[in-house]
């Protein structure tokens, strides 16, 4: 083999790790995507079962606070 055709097959040969590259980063990437949407939802679905959970309290305790409602977790917000 001469030069020319080593340097080709090593210049492809690189373009191909790159586009390898390229492809790991978009699917990363679409799971990031993916995870953040689960994690919205998530936080979306908590926000809703603390707010079902005051109501409920509020429909218990005649429309009115109870004296000594339940601590719900504070998740460093």
């Amino acid at each position: 083999m001469n030069d020319t055709d080593e340097m080709r097959r090593l210049r492809a040969e690189e373009i191909g790790d790159e586009l390898a590259i390229r492809k790991d980063e978009q699917r990363i990437a679409g799971e990031e995507r993916d995870l953040e949407r689960e994690m919205q939802e998530f936080q979306d679905a908590e926000q809703r079962a603390e707010k079902q959970i005051e109501e409920e309290l509020r429909r218990e305790h005649w429309g009115r606070e109870p004296e000594r409602p339940p601590v719900l977790p504070n998740r460093g917000e």
